[in-house]
């Protein structure tokens, strides 16, 4: 038909807009609407400015200070270890009605520490090991930060989600982080290895957090944008007992936080072994990983309104645990991707992509299920420092794994240690599905969030 050539994309570009808008933007609630605007946006800077100086960007960062894979693990375990302070955040953040002027104050100094501290510790007068030394405080002091700020922000961000729109929001958000970042990796990617060809790597990763510094203003421009509503229950100050105590008397609160246990102890095992195994043991690009990851654009854009639709009819857990099965493939596939084999990497990648939307989408709200009216930001600090401590002790085990076994070969597969540890995720990953499935159960049963 005539003009057919040129409705098609308009067509597809209709779609996708109707995508995104759908679902979250409610008539009548312009208020919240434009918050949810700013919260979007927000979401997307964040993430775009992690990207940018931590990833596989971090690992370049690391192994150009001299960095072994020992201290690899050291920053994987001080970044869990520092969000910890979590569980103490309630005490500070309960005694506040307004919130909103101290959190900002915290990204902002986040930003700064993230950034530019970090950024300034190649050209600092002192040995490898000293300037070692203060990335690893660096990174701490951030994490610490963000232990105040995630649980009150937290809070305040979800006040403008309620739960008839959150799988609709979710979907949107995570679908829009996925594109955002991986086009930005792959653009950024590029870029640092025309610098590393050059013998400039260090200078395009110092690049990078220039772009990252001017993304990190509008991500605190976003912050600014968003209304604080007042607390859905009268503010008390929380006892230090309370902390420890008043979560494990809500059972149905509790499956939550063991939901992100579970999963937390596996994900975060490999931490930044296998990003260091690809550059250094395999010698691949920046460019060659972030063009697999550009993948997920397409898989995101195509599978976000399957697992909206998935979501809506079965709810979060029961999805979820079938989800995190199926993720076991992936470390199989990453496992034995080496030498001729190295392709494995792709389609392992694509084949994470395709169900780690759907696990995303899940986390976005199993922290909010059955969550009490009462001491909101205690609850979330609690299941938040739990999903923290279960990374420290994984990572420790981690690196004692990899350090222990460094260098070895195991024969009968050819494998090293990292490649070992991937096979370990792999089977794990169907244990902790069927617990999540039996945690579902138990919620189902008694008429609870499942």
């Amino acid at each position: 038909m005539p003009g057919s050539s040129h409705d098609g994309p308009k067509a597809v570009l209709r779609r996708f807009g109707k995508l995104i808008h759908e679902g979250w933007f409610v008539e009548g609630d312009e208020q919240s609407n434009q918050s949810r605007r700013a919260l979007i946006v927000h979401n997307i800077t964040a993430n775009m400015v992690a990207s940018l100086i931590g990833g596989n960007f971090l690992a370049g960062f690391m192994l150009l200070l001299k960095a072994d894979d020992g201290f690899v693990g050291l920053i994987t375990t001080l970044t869990f270890g520092g969000n910890l302070l979590q569980l103490l955040a309630p005490y500070l953040l309960e005694r506040f009605e307004r919130r909103k002027p101290l959190l900002i104050g915290i990204r902002c100094l986040m930003h700064l520490v993230n950034i530019v501290f970090i950024g300034l510790i190649p050209f600092a007068p002192v040995g490898a090991q000293a300037r070692l030394g203060i990335l690893a405080f660096s990174v701490f002091l951030v994490n610490a930060l963000n232990a105040f700020l995630g649980p009150g922000q937290s809070i305040w961000h979800i006040a403008h989600i309620p739960s008839r729109v959150r799988v609709q929001y979710f979907s949107t958000v995570t679908m829009l982080n996925g594109i955002a970042v991986a086009l930005l990796n792959l653009l950024a990617s590029l870029a640092v290895d025309r610098m590393r060809a050059a013998g400039h790597e260090l200078w395009g990763l110092e690049a990078l957090r220039v772009l990252a510094l001017l993304i990190a203003v509008v991500d605190v421009a976003m912050l600014v944008r968003i209304k604080e509503l007042p607390p859905s229950a009268p503010v008390h100050r929380v006892r230090l007992r309370d902390l420890f105590v008043e979560p494990w008397h809500n059972k149905p609160y509790l499956r939550s936080v063991l939901t992100v246990v579970l999963w937390s102890l596996l994900v975060n095992m490999p931490g930044q072994y296998y990003t260091v195994y690809l550059l250094r043991e395999l010698n691949v690009s920046y460019a060659y990983i972030n063009a697999v990851a550009l993948l997920n654009v397409p898989i995101l854009i195509l599978m976000t309104p399957l697992w909206r639709a998935v979501y809506l009819k079965w709810s979060w857990m029961r999805p979820l645990s079938v989800c995190v099965m199926l993720l076991a493939p992936h470390y199989f596939l990453l496992a034995f991707a080496s030498g001729r084999l190295v392709f494995l990497y792709i389609i392992g990648m694509v084949w994470w992509f395709v169900f780690i939307s759907g696990v995303n989408l899940a986390f976005s709200s199993i922290a909010y299920m059955n969550l009490p009216e009462q001491h909101q930001t205690l609850y979330f600090s609690f299941y938040s420092t739990a999903n923290f401590l279960a990374a420290v002790l994984t990572s420790i085990v981690a690196r004692t794994f990899v350090t222990g076994l460094g260098g070895l070969r195991f024969t009968l597969l050819g494998f090293g240690e990292k490649q070992l540890l991937m096979l370990v995720v792999g089977i794990s990953m169907l244990g902790v599905g069927a617990a999540i499935r039996d945690l579902a159960r138990r919620n189902r049963a008694q008429g609870l969030q499942y």
